[in-house]
């Protein structure tokens, strides 16, 4: 994003966020009790749709009623955490959870808001970005300038400006790419020269595809989820689909996986009002239970790596068939029942059990990569 779009957008916000704390001031300056609304997300008001993911229904809102004394409490911790946002946004000074947190250990804000612990903080963020909406969507916390610190990597022939401003190539920023900024959504890509993008659960395995040069012979980007991925890498991968990039996603053979993957392709109830976090387009290309357990499956030389499910896996699969984005697609629920089933799992690190030389490791993990994306009719050179 330019500098002149960015100084825009926060000018939006900024403007937003005036008319909540104009409106709290001017009802407090007619003597009555403010009445905020706001649109929650839970199961009740969240539906899955199999073609967007988790969507909200914004039906009917809930109110924060002034006159009772807990509420009172929300409303002046709400004009507390806008104020800071505001005057953050207009020194373009951004903060942490942890930060916004440590705003409200000030004495004399501690006297009144009496806050405990980060999750009362947290939620009082969570409640701004249900707050302020503009056409309908929630307005995310990191265009408050409330960001978390950067999870994940993208290494791959894209170029793209960052917040900084600063060009820069995902394959050439070191030796895992570029780290994905906390707000993917305002950076300017100029250039994207690959088939498909790889995300890959495990950090270990995505930087081992990189090291063998898999992302340059294949053509294709390598993203590290580091385990369930942030908000900033499933804006990154949407940002990607919305660019026609193939979307491609590489887990574990488990429970928990699953729902990392199903978390990307849908995002989550928690989240449904966060908009662009959903990648409905993204492929599940593996581990899957046919690779071990099929005739044909392109891992059955190395079932004895498989681990025993422990107790929290088989609750967690239990729990998956529960879980709309998992029990409603014919892909995952498969997945997930076969694991309760066999009661085994499989790691990312099981190709290292052929005993392959590092040559003869590479061309498993073209070869593999390739069958599993054509079978989406995605096609690696």
């Amino acid at each position: 994003m330019s500098d002149t779009a960015h100084r825009i957008a926060n000018g939006n916000v900024l403007n937003m966020i005036d008319a909540v704390l104009e409106a709290i001031g001017d009802t407090l300056n007619d003597g009555e009790f403010p009445e905020i609304g706001y649109y929650g997300s839970s199961k009740t008001n969240v539906n899955y749709d199999k073609a967007l993911g988790y969507v909200p229904i914004d039906d009917k809102a809930s109110f924060i009623d002034g006159r009772k004394v807990e509420s009172a409490k929300t409303i002046a911790g709400l004009v507390y955490g806008l104020t800071q946002f505001k005057e953050h946004l207009e020194q373009g000074l951004s903060m942490s959870l942890r930060d916004f947190y440590y705003l409200h250990k000030v004495k004399h804000v501690q006297k009144v808001m009496r806050i405990n612990s980060q999750t009362e903080t947290n939620r009082l963020i969570n409640l701004c970005e249900r707050i302020i909406r503009h056409r309908g969507a929630s307005i995310p916390r990191e265009d408050f300038g409330v960001v978390s610190s950067p999870k994940g990597t993208f290494y791959g022939d894209v170029t793209l400006s960052d917040l900084s401003g600063k060009r820069l190539s995902c394959n050439s920023t070191g030796e895992y790419g570029w780290f994905i900024s906390s707000r993917p959504f305002d950076v300017d890509i100029h250039d994207i020269n690959i088939d498909a993008a790889l995300f890959v659960e495990k950090e270990a395995m995505a930087r081992n595809l990189i090291e063998l040069g898999i992302p340059e012979h294949l053509r294709i980007g390598v993203g590290s989820l580091f385990g369930q991925p942030g908000r900033n890498m499933r804006a990154w991968i949407r940002r990607l689909a919305d660019n026609e990039v193939p979307i491609l996603v590489l887990v574990d053979m488990s429970p928990w996986s699953l729902r990392i993957f199903s978390t990307i392709k849908s995002n989550s109830i928690e989240l449904a009002n966060i908009k662009g976090l959903a990648t409905p387009q993204a492929k599940f290309v593996g581990l899957s239970t046919e690779d071990f357990w099929s005739k044909n499956g392109m891992l059955t030389g190395i079932e004895h790596s498989l681990e025993v499910m422990a107790k929290s896996d088989i609750t967690c699969a239990q729990q998956n068939r529960s879980i709309p984005s998992i029990s409603q697609d014919p892909i995952l629920c498969k997945q997930n029942d076969t694991l309760y089933k066999k009661r085994k799992k499989g790691e990312l690190e099981a190709f290292k059990a052929f005993g392959f030389p590092l040559i003869e490791l590479k061309k498993m993990y073209i070869h593999y990569l390739k069958i599993k994306s054509s079978e989406y009719d995605v096609k690696l050179i």
